[in-house]
């Protein structure tokens, strides 16, 4: 069962405290996403995917792995990255391998890292498209596709981190994604900031009322009845 929370109060909150995004609209989408999310079943876990997209993708559903290299970042492309952003993929600079000789898709396209937690790799995306019902193996592009790039990222965490965050050994939890510390700091740093904010007494009321006026509007609704009963009664 997901875990209720109010997304669009806990949205005004991160501004309020003074959070930050190229991607607001992203962001809230997000919330949204994890506040029906049954593979979430607390707010620390809440507070974690939201850490950790902050770092890999600044909570945005379409980055993708040097798109900074291509212009505008978060923009996904139409066909396929720009040349500075494929040379990178053939490089092994900055990352260890020649991304080209770890398999392609149909597209010609190695498994670079897509998505809200920044999907790398042939076997995670064979693995997290069954897990979803995708073929991301064939299309490494739908990763991008926001309603998978966050089912992905829930499905991971799931698999992968939730056992570390419920510890609260958050040096495992980062190892979990990242494969190292790198960003160990930011993360746990976003993720601190998250729970004060999930755990504020204005985002945990979820709203009411809608019930409240269902319920007013029942009542209302019987009292007519009556009323028109009782009147019909009288004349005969």
């Amino acid at each position: 069962m997901s875990v209720k929370f109010n997304p669009k109060r806990a949205f005004e909150l991160f501004k309020e405290k003074g959070g930050t995004t190229a991607f607001p609209d992203s962001l809230k989408d997000v919330l949204e996403f994890a506040s029906k999310d049954d593979n979430i079943t607390t707010i620390n876990q809440v507070a974690y995917l939201l850490a950790t997209a902050k770092v890999e993708s600044n909570y945005s559903l379409q980055r993708w792995e040097a798109d900074y290299l291509c212009g505008k970042q978060g923009v996904p492309y139409k066909d396929k990255p720009c040349t500075k952003a494929i040379n990178y993929y053939r490089s092994s600079g900055g990352k260890k391998s020649n991304y080209f000789n770890l398999g392609t898709d149909k597209n010609g396209m190695p498994y670079f890292g897509r998505g809200l937690i920044q999907l790398t790799g042939k076997a995670n995306y064979d693995y997290y498209g069954k897990k979803i019902g995708v073929n991301l193996l064939n299309n490494g592009d739908l990763a991008l596709e926001p309603k998978y790039s966050y089912k992905i990222a829930s499905e991971y965490l799931k698999d992968r981190t939730w056992k570390y965050v419920n510890a609260n050994n958050l040096t495992m939890a980062r190892k979990s994604v990242n494969g190292g510390n790198n960003g160990l700091s930011e993360v746990n740093s976003a993720y601190n900031f998250w729970v004060g904010i999930l755990n504020d007494k204005s985002v945990q009321e979820t709203s009411s009322k809608p019930i409240v006026l269902i319920s007013l509007g029942i009542l209302v609704l019987i009292g007519l009845g009556l009323g028109i009963y009782y009147q019909a009664k009288s004349i005969s």
